[in-house]
């Protein structure tokens, strides 16, 4: 009877000190679990970015910054960042709605409008803003037919995970999901706009995946074969994410305050011939694009950056009214570049009915 007594207290003993191990064991595994997850960053005050160059790939045969022939143009270069010296905008007032065509008026603006657009980027050429924004639009939007078309030569552009808003990357920020990257925002504008009556058709090619190397040649070819099936066509937007890293390297938000929410800021980007290719219309889209900013500072007073207006042509030759939109950066959440979408899309409402009213 002792002898089993003893069996037992020694079994007893064996399986308590098995648990105990297996207890160390669970504890180890969460610790390095815990140590190897991603660490999450949310940029509050944002300091200065150090701005990023971006170039496309350079395509197989090619060198580096090649010399183009005449019959060869320059590589297109994607939009570089802006240095950003100003912190979170507080902006008071509510954004304004956008007018429908009835109570829409011609577009006016007064020399204080001008002066306050800021224009930055690598073009050298000099401009009047205040002749570009009185001038007589050259956009028709009379008539039956597409009127917008929204495309994405970086379709793959994401922003910072944030709750209810994760994806599946294919790469660094950048995801295959539509509901997740720059096509949501786009498909928001073009709601707004189908919403207000303008039509509107929303191009969600991946031209930058699996391959990033030719984006802009892949958009090139797709925008002129929806201009050729539909030429009433007026506008092309170009929906972009800017990418901006703070000084300890990590994603930087670019945003304003508005009515308590973040926005995500946003910038317009406006090609010219100056590198090189054809592009005889870019002051009709420069011009466009002043009246756009003005009417975005009269709803939203620090909503946008500065203009940038470049040597490369980003395929807005193909159109009088071809524009490329930066919503936010890569340290901005969707949320954050929705709200921006849909303040954008309701001006750019106004701006449409806007040029049907003005002579």
């Amino acid at each position: 009877m002792n002898t089993q007594r003893i069996h037992r207290f020694c079994l007893a003993l064996m399986v308590m000190a098995m648990l105990v191990r297996l207890a160390g064991q669970v504890e180890a595994y969460l610790d390095f679990k815990k140590a190897s997850a991603p660490t999450l960053w949310r940029v509050d005050v944002e300091p200065a970015p150090v701005p990023l160059v971006h170039t496309e790939p350079t395509p197989a045969g090619l060198t580096e910054n090649p010399t183009p022939s005449p019959d060869e143009p320059p590589v297109q270069a994607e939009p570089s960042d802006e240095p950003v010296t100003d912190g979170t905008v507080i902006i008071e007032d509510a954004p304004k709605t956008a007018e429908t065509e009835e109570t829409a008026e011609p577009l006016t603006f007064s020399a204080e409008e001008a002066d306050a657009i800021g224009v930055a980027g690598g073009c050298t050429y000099e401009f009047d803003k205040q002749a570009l924004l009185t001038r007589p639009s050259a956009l028709d939007f009379s008539g039956d037919g597409p009127k917008i078309l929204i495309v994405h030569t970086h379709a793959s552009e994401a922003y910072t995970p944030e709750d209810g808003f994760s994806y599946e990357p294919s790469g660094e920020l950048r995801t295959q999901d539509e509901t997740r990257s720059v096509i949501r925002v786009g498909s928001e504008i073009a709601r707004i706009l189908e919403d207000a009556g303008i039509e509107t058709l929303h191009d969600t090619t991946a031209n930058d995946y699996p391959s990033y190397n030719g984006s802009y040649a892949r958009m090139e070819a797709i925008i002129e074969s929806y201009l050729a099936e539909y030429p009433s066509i007026q506008m092309v937007l170009d929906v972009h994410r800017d990418a901006v890293e703070d000084q300890a390297g990590f994603p930087a938000a670019l945003s304003c305050k508005l009515d308590g929410e973040d926005y995500a800021r946003l910038m317009l980007v406006v090609g010219t011939d100056e590198g090189g290719l054809e592009h005889p219309g870019w002051q009709e889209n420069l011009a466009n694009a002043l009246k756009l900013q003005a009417l975005l500072n009269r709803a939203a007073p620090g909503l946008c950056r500065d203009i940038d207006l470049r040597t490369e042509r980003f395929n807005q030759h193909e159109t009088k009214g071809s524009l490329l939109c930066e919503f936010g950066a890569s340290g901005n959440t969707l949320s954050q570049a929705l709200r921006t979408a849909r303040l954008f899309a309701d001006t750019l409402v106004t701006f449409i009915n806007g040029v049907k009213q003005t002579p």
